[in-house]
């Protein structure tokens, strides 16, 4: 995995995010205190999140219900982090959902010229 982003970049995020779900920033919020450039789906701010994740180990999670936004796992909270894990799980379900249905789809109406591609298990 290639390291993107400085140590005082991802030091910088860390300080800036709050331990618990109830304390969840949201990417443009964290965009402007990293001086990232604000718009769109925030590529630069995910990107600084998943290196954090992958290549620091640190506990960040995301969440979609009020206040939306990125968070500090608690560490003494399991239930955190399995609601989390939970959620990424159905996330995965879901595309994996959508890619057998193109696959499928595709297939029925492109006789002639199928995918190669398997089904994955889910």
């Amino acid at each position: 995995m290639p390291v993107n982003f400085t140590q005082v970049e991802r030091t910088r995020l860390l300080q800036f995010l709050n331990y618990g779900i109830g304390t969840a920033v949201n990417a443009a919020a964290i965009a402007t205190h990293m001086g990232y450039p604000i718009g769109g789906n925030q590529v630069k701010t995910r990107n600084l999140i998943t290196e954090c994740i992958e290549h620091d180990q640190d506990l960040i999670a995301s969440t979609l219900k009020k206040p939306k936004g990125y968070y500090k796992i608690r560490q003494n909270n399991i239930q955190e982090l399995n609601d989390y894990l939970d959620s990424l799980e159905n996330r995965a379900r879901e595309i994996n959902n959508r890619r057998t249905n193109l696959i499928n789809n595709w297939n029925a109406a492109v006789a002639a010229n199928q995918t190669t591609r398997n089904i994955l298990p889910y």
